[in-house]
């Protein structure tokens, strides 16, 4: 008989509930400190208690559930492709999944920030690293400062101050 998979609970800022793997939870550099902590704190053999008590809950509360899920699919698929790569096409594999993530979520460019705004605070070093290279290519890919501006509606206001800024050059 096989030992029951371990799993953790994660209440997101919107009071969702997620039920998440040990495996998956570990990719998580927040969740994976916490159990460090967690174990050490209380020496503990695992997480596996499944009470409702909001004393096992890990609470992000910093990331609504819509990021979490995506945050999640990111983890999943990246344990998944645990075929051994280079470095290069593991990064190009990365920067692939970072983008089929958001098409498939028909994600906008809020989406997209927020994601890896929930990377960074929930210490996914690969997921923030794929998320700032695909907005790096998105800068790239513009031709111009308006270009830019144009693609992440950026509004500049004071268009005199950066003139004079310029002319002190």
């Amino acid at each position: 008989m096989s030992k029951p998979e371990e799993v953790l609970k994660v209440r997101t800022s919107d009071a969702i509930d997620f039920d998440v793997s040990l495996q998956v939870a570990e990719q998580i550099g927040l969740i994976q400190s916490w159990l460090q902590h967690e174990k050490i704190d209380n020496n503990l053999q695992g997480c596996s208690d499944t009470d409702d008590n909001d004393g096992n809950v890990i609470f992000l509360d910093r990331v609504t559930s819509e990021i979490f899920e995506l945050v999640l699919k990111w983890c999943s698929q990246l344990m998944e492709a645990s075929t051994p790569m280079t470095e290069w096409s593991h990064t190009e594999f990365k920067n692939n999944l970072f983008q089929t993530i958001l098409k498939e979520a028909k994600a906008d460019d809020s989406t997209m920030f927020e994601l890896i705004i929930a990377a960074d605070f929930l210490n996914i070093e690969s997921l923030l690293h794929a998320g700032t290279n695909y907005v790096a290519g998105l800068i790239t890919s513009c031709n111009s400062v308006e270009a830019i501006r144009k693609r992440f509606h950026v509004v500049v206001h004071g268009e005199f101050e950066e003139e004079e800024y310029s002319e002190s050059i």
